[in-house]
């Protein structure tokens, strides 16, 4: 290292938990949050310049950085800081979660692109100039004529569709000084015109009022309001007023599927200032609504879980929609819930956060006792109309047609002759999920995992929903050679065949993955209800997340009973989550709501207790059951998970985990799980299991976790065996 070098450190988007140090020059630009092409290994790599200066002492050969990648740093202190928190929180590598916070587009070695356009404008123009000009060049005299059409300017684009070699011209206009440049935001066109805010009710401006009465430091503030309350109103004028400060607004939701009805309508009320981050855009879109938050150019970021980490100096609200939804929780690659990293970052920056749902985790009615939460309850439909009570259909003793009891039927026909819409919610797609031989009882098993494969008629294929394998529909048994192969039980496919059979003349719109796959396509499905022609919109868990079908004044769920004895801890709540979410989507205009739900077990205390309670009711004693056997939110749990090529080695690398910890723990206070298979314990092709640690205490927890990761992470990920690390898991 040269005496005019120093040392800096950087974060490598790798499975290792530490910096690397470089030697820089003095001269160059290496700001901490500023990417950088490193040396690594017989190649190069992307790192990010890390807070802070490492120690000098020694002698130390060290590489050099190649080159700096940006002029201004691509993370800010705030995001740095916000981006350790969490490899510290969730024990995952720190340039895994440096690199995750950027938008993909930044991932690579590209450098920072403009996302503005380009626009040129006719600034003068002599008479006989022009004159001259169309005599001696033609093309410069043609853009000449479009540009004075055009007195607001013309994009590349635009002097493209003028002439296919523009730019000689144009360049040399602008050397006669007649044509100038400027740039021009590329913000996402309004569809519609704006609109006035609506007048609150009493119950939204009590809300509000207490919300912006605490809106200049950190509170989490948990709206929970039946469906049909307008928390999205509250939002709207709350995010004017932050708008009108000079800040800027996160606004999260659960579901690509929510995002193009929810930016038009947040467009009518905020106008071109809001941009959109979701999975089904390209990295340059991603990229280009992240620049235009981070120049403050746009004012609204609206998004999936990702777009949390969108840069600004000034945020002033964060907005959680469905805050209980499980799409919150990432699952592979950088572990974290967005929603509890959302609060932090709100924590850092010592703003609001608002947290909205009619039926709010148990972690967060958990967290109300806490000092800096506060609860806001809309207990009224904005049109004074009742939620719709859940009614039973006990089908126990009477035989299903295509899934649907007779009394369901009945109804459908009434609420279609009655000019209503029809929701019919199945949380299973394809056509049947068993396929087995009568004579011999094969049944139709995938080979990767430990899951049955579900028919997809309309395909003529054999599908498993957890690792995507595929075979075609066999017309024998495989094993015996009989064509006696059955299908048994119902998917959205095999619903909606039956249904466009018994209602002839009635459309049935299915939603579900096999029939959308992005946004734009859920939008489009979407469009037919808001026609308030009688149809029937048949569909899987997207249809409970948030969208508004003021038309549909029937719903029918069918086959939940799957919920009541499931091994999954959280099966009660989510069922109960998903029913009232679903029969919320009833009556939410004039016409009156009715909701079905089809039980074999009509006497079981959760079907009661959705018939008859409320939500706070009927979650309380599932609160009060997580404590007695020691559950979250109750406890707090990291779960040491390996996938292998074999059982036993996933089991033998957790035992050596569980060797590391054992001397740390204190019988009384931490419990120690496992290793023991994972509930499903092949998935494509691998085996997995788990060792689980819980305790009351997080700090003990946090304590144990510091003093034996060191040697954790030393245990080496190889092809055969996987580690990883997760805090505050979903499933246990």
């Amino acid at each position: 290292m040269s005496k005019t070098s120093r040392i800096c450190a950087f974060a490598l988007p790798l499975p290792v938990y530490h910096g690397f140090d470089y030697a820089v020059d003095e001269v160059s630009n290496y700001q901490p949050g500023i990417r950088a092409e490193l040396p690594f290994g017989r190649g190069n790599k992307i790192g990010i310049r890390l807070p802070g200066n490492p120690s000098e002492e020694g002698e130390r050969e060290l590489k050099a950085a190649i080159v700096p990648l940006d002029e201004q740093p691509v993370l800010s202190s705030h995001l740095l800081e916000l981006g350790q928190w969490m490899a510290e929180y969730y024990c995952q590598p720190l340039g895994e979660v440096l690199f995750f916070c950027l938008p993909g587009y930044l991932r690579k070695s590209q450098t920072q692109t403009e996302t503005r356009l380009r626009c040129w404008k006719l600034d003068s123009i002599d008479p006989q100039l022009e004159q001259s000009l169309q005599t001696r060049a033609p093309r410069q005299h043609q853009l000449l004529q479009a540009l004075r059409d055009k007195p607001q300017g013309m994009t590349a684009a635009e002097l493209r569709s003028i002439h296919a070699n523009w730019r000689q011209p144009l360049s040399a206009l602008e050397q006669q000084g007649l044509v100038s440049s400027h740039w021009q935001e590329a913000l996402p066109a309004t569809r519609l015109p704006l609109q006035q805010a609506c007048t609150l009710t009493a119950d939204q401006q009590q809300v509000y009022d207490r919300i912006r009465a605490e809106s200049q430091q950190f509170l989490v503030h948990l709206i929970e309001g039946v469906t049909g309350s307008g928390k999205t109103e509250i939002y709207l004028d709350l995010m004017q007023d932050v708008i009108a400060r000079g800040q800027q607004i996160i606004y999260l939701v659960p579901e690509i599927g929510l995002t193009p009805q929810l930016l038009g309508r947040l467009q009518q009320r905020l106008g071109p200032v809001v941009v959109t981050s979701h999975s089904a855009q390209t990295e340059w879109q991603r990229y280009q609504a992240w620049d235009q938050f981070r120049r403050a150019a746009a004012r609204v970021m609206l998004g999936t879980r990702s777009a949390l980490f969108a840069q600004s100096d000034d945020i002033g609200l964060i907005i959680i929609d469905e805050e209980h939804d499980s799409s919150y929780r990432q699952q592979d690659g950088v572990r974290y819930h967005a929603r509890d990293v959302a609060i932090k970052r709100a924590q850092m920056l010592d703003i609001p956060i608002i947290l909205g749902s009619a039926t709010p985790s148990l972690e967060t009615l958990y967290n109300l006792a806490r000092p800096h939460y506060r609860l806001h309850k809309l207990e009224q439909r904005v049109n004074r109309s009742p939620p719709p009570s859940i009614q039973l259909i006990d089908c126990s003793q009477q035989p299903l047609t295509g899934g649907c009891s007779p009394q369901l039927l009945q109804a459908i026909r009434q609420h279609l002759a009655a000019e209503g819409q029809v929701l019919l919610f199945l949380n299973r797609r394809g056509f049947a999920p068993v396929v087995m031989c009568h004579d011999c009882g094969w049944q139709a098993s995938c080979f990767q995992c430990d899951a049955r494969m579900t028919l997809h008629q309309a395909q003529n294929q054999l599908i498993c929903h957890h690792c995507g394998h595929r075979l075609p529909m066999p017309v024998k048994c495989p094993d015996c050679g009989q064509s006696a192969l059955q299908h048994y039980g119902i998917g959205t496919e095999q619903l909606q065949d039956f249904l466009q059979q018994q209602f002839t003349g009635v459309e049935v719109i299915r939603i579900d993955r096999d029939t959308v796959s992005s946004a734009q396509q859920v939008e489009h499905k979407m469009q037919a209800l808001q026609q308030a022609r009688p149809c029937i919109l048949v569909g899987t868990q997207m249809l409970a997340k948030g969208h508004d079908y003021p038309h549909i004044t029937l719903v029918g769920i069918l086959d939940a009973d799957q919920a009541l004895y499931s091994s999954f801890y959280r099966a009660g709540e989510r069922l109960a989550q998903t029913v009232l979410q679903v029969a919320g989507r009833a009556g939410r205009a004039d016409k009156k709501g009715q909701a079905l739900l089809q039980t074999a077990f009509p006497s079981h205390p959760l079907m009661q207790g959705l018939r008859d309670q409320t939500y706070a009711e009927l979650v309380q004693p599932m609160l009060d059951e997580r404590k007695l056997i020691g559950f979250p939110p109750y406890v707090r749990v990291v779960s040491f998970q390996v996938d292998a090529l074999s059982l036993d080695l996933a089991l033998d690398k957790l035992q050596q985990v569980r060797q590391l910890l054992m001397p740390l723990l204190s019988e009384d206070e931490i419990k120690l799980v496992g290793p023991i298979p994972a509930l499903m314990a092949r998935r494509v092709g691998r085996y997995r299991a788990q060792l689980t640690l819980m305790a009351d205490n997080f700090a003990q927890l946090r304590q144990v976790l510091q003093q034996a990761l060191p040697q954790i992470q030393a245990l080496r990920n190889t092809r055969k065996s996987q580690l990883t690390i997760e805090v505050d898991p979903v499933d246990l």
